[in-house]
């Protein structure tokens, strides 16, 4: 199997880079002082192999680096290779949402525009379920199962005592009104995401019909912040996904993504649109099969 670097290889990675740089030495010059080869340096550093305890000594050695920045760094290498919780449900995630959910598990805050649907982050399970229903990705119940148990597991950060994520999500009013299963499934959906968005941690604006700002309508991203890392922006399409690390790329994220706030109905607004948007809902046409309007 590949070797999928979590968010602490891709941090070792990125210091013992800047700390080779730090010290003028080129990649053939550190790879002399160690005996290794070249390529072996060039892969630790952009975490396409994971470097083991042995070797971040060595090279905290042949790089002069000693006291709590040498333990830091150890201390890295020894949880880079620790698997999230979300490594049991990859065969039923999209190709590359794994990376995703890395990052997203390691971040500080998450900022994010929606225009089709309820985020993930903010579904109900029979929201989730109606939604994995119309995959042509997954094909059986069991696999249906297993992708709203990773969906549902994601969001514990909203709540989590110890270090809730910090989270900013516009929405299009569109993903509001888009029935997705049955009106009770909707109607349940919409309260829950009410619920959410009075947590201290979260806030929910609502970019209405009404809004003139169309600068991000060609699909959902999300940017996201570390403490200790730089900022990653991920953008999802319909073969699966992208990141952006570089300064310039992220920048222009953020800049897209206080252009949509400014413009979408203030937190208060927007509950008070997601209720209204509740009442206007019909009563429930009770013809289809299943609670979520799929056949069961």
């Amino acid at each position: 199997m590949a070797y999928v670097p979590t968010i602490r290889g891709r941090r070792l990675a990125r210091e013992l880079r800047q700390a080779r740089e730090g010290l003028g030495l080129t990649g053939e010059l550190a790879a002399q002082r160690l005996g290794w080869n070249q390529a072996k340096i060039s892969r630790i550093e952009t975490a396409k192999m994971r470097a083991t305890v042995g070797e971040v000594m060595e090279l905290c050695e042949a790089y002069k680096i000693a006291g709590s920045r040498r333990e830091e760094l150890i201390t890295l290498a020894r949880e880079a290779k620790k698997q999230g919780w979300w490594h049991s449900y990859l065969s039923v995630l999209k190709s590359g949402f794994g990376d995703y959910l890395e990052f997203e598990s390691e971040a500080d805050q998450y900022r994010s525009h929606d225009v089709h649907l309820i985020p993930g982050l903010f579904q109900t399970e029979a929201y989730a379920r109606a939604v994995f229903r119309t995959s042509t990705a997954l094909t059986t119940p069991e696999e249906i199962d297993r992708a709203v148990e990773a969906r549902l597991a994601r969001q514990k950060r909203l709540t989590s005592s110890e270090r809730p994520l910090r989270v900013s999500q516009i929405i299009e009013e569109g993903a509001l009104r888009r029935v997705i299963g049955t009106y009770r499934t909707m109607r349940e959906q919409l309260r829950h995401l009410i619920e959410l968005a009075q947590l201290p941690n979260v806030e929910v604006q609502i970019a209405s019909y009404r809004s003139t700002n169309h600068v991000a309508f060609d699909g959902p991203f999300t940017l996201l912040h570390f403490a200790d890392y730089p900022d990653v922006l991920y953008v999802e399409h319909f073969m699966g996904c992208q990141y952006y690390e570089k300064p310039e790329e992220t920048a222009h994220g953020s800049v897209v993504l206080e252009r949509l706030r400014r413009s979408a109905l203030n937190p208060s607004d927007s509950i008070a649109l997601i209720r209204q948007v509740i009442e206007e809902m019909p009563d429930e046409p009770e013809g289809r099969p299943g609670d979520d309007g799929f056949p069961a």
